[in-house]
Order: structure tokens, then sequence, then C-alpha cells
């Protein structure tokens, strides 16, 4: 969603609350048929006729309920099942119904029909959302984010189960036609006009929408993949069917291609369509998917709410607390994508700055209120649009154009991931894959960001040397008590003669990295060497894309003594054999040393030694050895310690080790946690027992116990003290599941 009311906001009285009821779900959703008939030029334009039909798969034995979300000022005049009529309560906005008799086997395919009408309630909110219609314009339209499906339809109004197939019926006067999901076939019976629309894609339920007005269908074609693909284009035809209107969604031609190529993926639903549906008003867009519902035609928008094709429809929030999944993403390629490959240097360069600026010193991304739509996508004190854009903005400087990028394209493709709900975790997952090799570990980097308020300030010391440069780094957080940030910091080093170059530096606690090597000095000063003698002072972040700036640049002739340039050459790589862990490491040096120590982590910040090795000289000025380990966790961590004769010493990159006998992810929540959580697994660990290992970040055991498997287990967490745990399910196969919690 794009909204254009962040500035001038409308005077809610009542806000629209989002939190989602509590009812029988133990069933996925298989198909809808959803059917309507509505006139836009009747007040509040009432639902009449209306009518879904819900296929679903049990997910537990004995089921005697199912249960909906469905507005209680709505009128339901039946539910059938299997062709009668059955029992049903409908109140505090649920419809709960009854089975003659229990759905005995898990994974029963099944349906049942609602019958309903009424006027849908229109929502007092700044931000649009739920059912809008008005007489003056002869038009309505349908905006399901967040938790307002619900207001028009009968619905499973979640974030966590997706509709594999959904047929949209709309039944209007023929004067109208309707907008929505997928494709359409048109009919006109009478004096009406029914408009049929059919997806086939996975939808989450907020992206089920339709729009009906006196649309004209300004439509053309463009190649996704290989697909020649329809856009239709539904334009007011009284006021908007115009070459200037035709000339603004013309702008997709280009957008199109661009999104596909820097992604590597072709664009998600090319085998029904894409489309842009015209809304009265001025609130902004939603990205319906297949079909975006705007008010607004400027280019920035619109190419906001196709990014949202990838990013919010074909992978989808699984939380309304990281909605910045969605909308960080959309406006990253509105504000950087977009413009950099279709605006001139100097309109990019703005956008970047724009951007980065927006951000205020005391914000998070995550957004802790979701009571209501406004507090989700405008609450005080959250920025999910533009620190979420940030957060992308500083992950692609540290990995680099080419890993970002491959990372982006492997998340979306990424089997069980596509077309589904995501997290933080499975983003993270993804990111973290393109810096392994380095020793890099991201956790940090998406806690701090996520979560924290503000951003970051640095006091930059620097001292020129012949073709060298040695740099300091001292950061301070923008809001008091933040703590520290890992973070890219890019930084610009020129002699106006040549010589212009930005290298980036990850700082990591205060221990300052180099992000093409991972190589460290262990301390906040760090050495370049350079192709000739930098004369003009550094410029810290001189393209916008990270959120620091630079407190002060000044000058030093004392650094160099506080480092010891580094060793030709300082290698460890580590393999993992079954539950053993074989690390080998090689060093080239002229320099004399006491011992090399190997240190182990289990979080990738504390390290212990393990053992400490004298120095063995396999051929001139070259050291090899090896050891090796027990692999007792997800995920351990080591690294090399070398302490040189005059007692000083130096590290290796970081090296990360996963247990690849784990045979997956848990999905956890809520994350994070107070008093309890909620985990899903999946069909291997539903029967037979299973035990439960519980650790915190340092590996000690919390809790373990034996409990017969099931498909969604609780786990009491108030006791636990606040900090970041492990917990890790064995089944009777010995195959694992791991996950990842926050507790607050």
């Amino acid at each position: 969603m794009k909204n254009q009311l962040f500035i001038t906001l409308i005077s809610a009285l009542t806000a629209l609350t989002v939190k989602a009821a509590t009812y029988p779900s133990q069933y996925d959703i298989v198909y809808h048929r959803i059917s309507v008939t509505v006139d836009p030029a009747v007040s509040g334009a009432p639902i009449s006729n209306g009518s879904v039909t819900t296929y679903f798969k049990t997910t537990a034995p004995s089921i005697t309920k199912i249960g909906f979300d469905f507005r209680s000022n709505m009128t339901v005049s039946s539910v059938l099942y299997h062709g009668s009529s059955v029992s049903y309560t409908f109140s505090g906005n649920v419809i709960t119904i009854t089975f003659p008799s229990a759905i005995a086997i898990q994974g029963t395919l099944d349906s049942v029909t609602i019958n309903y009408n009424g006027t849908p309630v229109a929502p007092v909110t700044s931000v649009p959302s739920g059912y809008n219609s008005s007489t003056s314009n002869k038009a309505l339209y349908t905006l399901g984010e967040a938790y307002t499906g619900s207001t028009w339809w009968p619905c499973k109004d979640s974030l966590s189960d997706k509709i594999d197939s959904v047929d949209l019926i709309v039944t209007t006067p023929s004067a109208y036609r309707a907008a929505g999901n997928g494709l359409v076939t048109e009919q006109v019976v009478g004096p009406n006009r029914i408009c049929t629309w059919k997806t086939r894609y996975h939808i989450a339920t907020y992206m089920i929408n339709f729009a009906v007005a006196d649309y004209t269908n300004y439509q053309y074609t463009i190649t996704a993949g290989a697909v020649n693909m329809p856009v239709m284009n539904y334009l007011y035809t009284s006021s908007h069917n115009t070459a200037i209107y035709k000339g603004y969604v013309d702008v997709i031609k280009n957008i199109m291609p661009v999104y596909e190529s820097v992604l590597n993926t072709e664009y998600p639903f090319k085998n029904e369509k894409y489309g842009i549906a015209d809304c009265y008003g001025s609130w902004g867009a939603l990205e319906v998917q297949s079909m975006t519902f705007t008010s607004a035609f400027d280019d920035y928008t619109l190419a906001h709410e196709l990014a949202h094709q990838w990013f919010g429809d074909k992978l989808t929030t699984n939380d309304w607390h990281h909605i910045w999944l969605n909308e960080g993403f959309a406006q990253y390629f509105q504000q950087v994508v977009y413009p950099e490959n279709l605006k001139s240097p100097a309109t990019a360069a703005s956008q970047r700055s724009s951007l980065k600026s927006s951000v205020s010193n005391t914000s998070t991304t995550y957004v802790s209120d979701i009571s209501t739509v406004d507090k989700i996508f405008i609450g005080s004190g959250t920025q999910p649009y533009n620190k979420g854009a940030m957060i992308l903005s500083m992950l692609r400087s540290w990995l680099g154009d080419t890993k970002f990028f491959a990372a982006l394209h492997n998340y979306l493709i990424a089997p069980g991931l596509a077309y589904n709900f995501t997290s933080v975790d499975s983003l993270q997952k993804y990111m973290q894959a393109q810096v392994q090799s380095l020793g890099f570990d991201l956790t940090n980097f998406f806690n701090d960001w996520v979560y924290k308020k503000g951003r970051v300030t640095y006091a930059v010391k620097y001292q020129y040397v012949t073709n060298g440069v040695y740099i300091q780094l001292t950061q301070s957080p923008t809001s008091v008590g933040a703590g520290y940030f890992d973070m890219p910091v890019p930084i610009r080093i020129q002699n106006g003669s040549g010589l212009d170059t930005t290298v980036v530096i990850i700082d990591q606690r205060g221990k300052l990295y180099k992000s093409n090597t991972g190589y460290t000095f262990g301390t906040n000063v760090i050495y370049y060497g350079l192709s000739g003698t930098p004369t003009i002072a550094p410029v810290l972040d001189p393209n916008n894309v990270v959120l620091a700036t630079a407190s002060s640049i000044t000058s030093s002739a004392s650094l160099s003594p506080l480092i010891t340039l580094p060793f030709r050459q300082i290698s460890l790589d580590a393999a993992t054999d079954k539950q053993k862990v074989n690390l080998n490491w090689k060093i080239e040096t002229d320099e004399a040393m006491q011992s090399i120590v190997l240190e182990k982590s289990l979080d990738g910040t504390t390290f212990i030694p393990l053992n400490s090795f004298k120095p063995v000289e396999t051929s001139h000025e070259e050291y090899q050895g090896a050891a090796s380990d027990i692999l007792t966790n997800y995920v351990q961590y080591y690294r090399l310690k070398i302490i040189k004769e005059d007692g000083s010493f130096v590290y290796s990159i970081v090296k990360q080790v996963v247990d690849n006998s784990a045979t997956g992810r848990l999905r956890i929540s809520p994350n994070p946690a107070s008093n309890d959580i909620t985990i899903s697994l999946p069909p291997a660990f539903h029967s037979g027992q299973l035990k439960l290992l519980l650790s915190d970040i340092s590996g000690k055991l919390v809790k373990e116990s034996d409990l017969q498997a099931m498909p969604t287990i609780k786990v009491v967490t108030e006791a636990l003290t606040p900090g970041i745990y492990i917990i890790r399910f064995i089944n009777q196969n010995q195959e694992q599941l791991y996950g990842r919690f926050i507790k607050q």
C-alpha cells in the first residue's frame, strides 16, 4: 500500500480494529467461490445475494466446528453443508458453524456455503480500508488490508493460510464493470453485467478485492518472461479515459522489465495479468494481487505498487508487526531501484538522499501496536516504509550488488516460500547465505535495525600514509539507550589525481571488518592499501545508502600504532561430517608466532579458546594446521587467534557452521514473545513422540521434555529471562527442526 495521507491525515473518530478473532480454525482453505450483487449508485452499495462457498481441508481429526470472520452488522440468511441447512452462531464478528457429525479424518476435503446480505460498514480510519462506496462517483472498491476483508465477506481473515484458488463473481447493472484478481469473463444478462474473476495463484485473504465503476478497459500486452501477458487498466470512462491517463499507466511497460531483470525473476502472475483499477479519492494505492487499486497515477506510486507484486503478493508478511517486509521493499524499489534504472543520475541521487533523511532519530521498523489499520501504517514512532527500505539499502551496501540481488532472487523462488507467507527469519536466511563464507553473522544487524530505535552517528578519524589509509570509527546512537548497531559504513577516499574509491567497512559491535574479505584487526581501527596516496578528507556515506552520518571527521597522526598490519594470508575452513566439525587453516607470514589458538562461539560474539597449537611451518613462510570439534548446536562459530612473539595478536575471519542434519526451520508466533509461543510443525512431526530442547543463545540447556506430537504446540515462555532462545524438536526418525525466538 502506498498511502498519500501521511501529512494531511483525516481525523478519525473511531479506529477500525484489525485484531483477528478467535474461532475453530483447524482447516486450510483450498478454494473460495464468492458471489455478490451490488449497485454503486445506491447509497452504501449494499450487497444482495451474497454467497461464499469454501472448500477446505481439515488439519486435525474429529473436527466438529469451523469458524469464519464476518462483521456482525451483516445478515447471514443461511449456512449450507452438503446441500442442507446446518446450525451456526453469528456474534462478535464471527460465524461458527457446527457440523451434523464430526469430520473424523484429518486431511478431509469438505465445503460449506454461507449466504448473506447487508450494507458493509464504512471504516473510519486515516488509512482507507474495508468497503468504500460513493454515490456521487457511482463507484465502490474494497481494500482488505489489514483484516478488513471480513467487512464484506465471510472469510478466514488471517496471515497464516493462503487460498489456493478463488472465483469472484460480481453482478452489477450493465453500465458498470468490476475489477478483480486474475482473469475475467463478462456476460450481460438483461439489465445486468456479470464479471467473473478467476485466479489460480495462491492468494492472501486481504488481497481478494473488487472495484466497480463505469470502467473502460485500456489494455495492452507486455512480455513477462516468455509470456505475452495482458495489462488491463480500468479507467473511469467519464473522467479518466484520456490520453493523459493512458500515458500514466503506460509507465508499466518500462518498469516491469527492469524489475524482472534486477530480480532475475519473472513477474509472479504472468499466466494471468497485471492491471490498474481507477479508484476515487486521494488516499493512495493498494497492491491488490495482479491488479493495483489506486487513486494516484504518478509514476513513483505505480512503481511502488508494481514492486508489491513480488514483495507483498507473491511473498506476504506473516505478521503485521513486520509490515516492512511488504512496504520496505516497495519503498526501496520506488525510491532506489526505479530511479537508478529509469531516471537521471541526479534524480536517483536525490531520491536516495530523500529516503535517508526521512528516517527519524527515534523510530523503529517494527510496529509494536497493530490494533488498528492506522497504527500499522502510520503509527507514532514507527517507519516500516522508509526505515524498512533503508534496511535493504544497508544490506545491499554490506553484500554488494551481485550478492544482494542474488539473495533476493533466491528468496523469491525458494520452495515452500514462494507464493506463501514470509518472515524476517526467511529474509535473513537468504541474505546470510551470501556472506557465510566471509564469516559474517547478520543476526545482530537484523535485530538492531528492525527492533531498535533511531540511527547512528560516527566520529571518524583518519591517517593518510603512502598508498594507504588508517580509519577509526566511534559509533553513537541517536536514540538514548538504543545500544550498538551492526552495519556497513561506506567511506569515500580521494586524492584529486586519479584515486577515487569507496571502501565499505563492516562495523560489528565496534570491531571493523573489510566487507569483501571479512578481515579484521580486532578493533575499531582498520587499514586499507590504496593505489595512490589520498589527500582529500574522507566522506562518510557519499551515496546516502546507510543510516549513519558523521558527527566529526578529523585527521590523526596516532592511528598506525594501534594495529599491526595484516599477515599476507590467514585462511580458515570448516566443514561438517555428521555431528563432527573439521577445521583446517593456512597462514602465510614472515613474522614469528608464539601460538595459534582455535576459538569457538555459540553466538558469533563471545568466543572461548578450544585448543592452542604450536605453529608448524609446512613450507617456506607457510603454516598449516587442522583440528576437529563436536557439533552440539544448530549454529557454531570458529576463528583463529594468532599470537605473535611480542604478545600482540590478530584474528582470522569467523567461520559459521550449520547443522545440516536439521530438516528445516520452525514457524513461531508471536515473535518476539511474552507469555507463550505457538509453534506449527510439518506433517513428519504430527505423530509419535517428540523431544523438545530449549537453549539460550550461549547454548545452555534451559528446558528438555518429551511430549506427544501434534500439528501445533504451545510453549510457555513467561518465566524466561529476556533474550534470544533456540528451540529444537527431534522426532522418532531423529529428524530435527530448529527455530529462534526473542523473549521480551
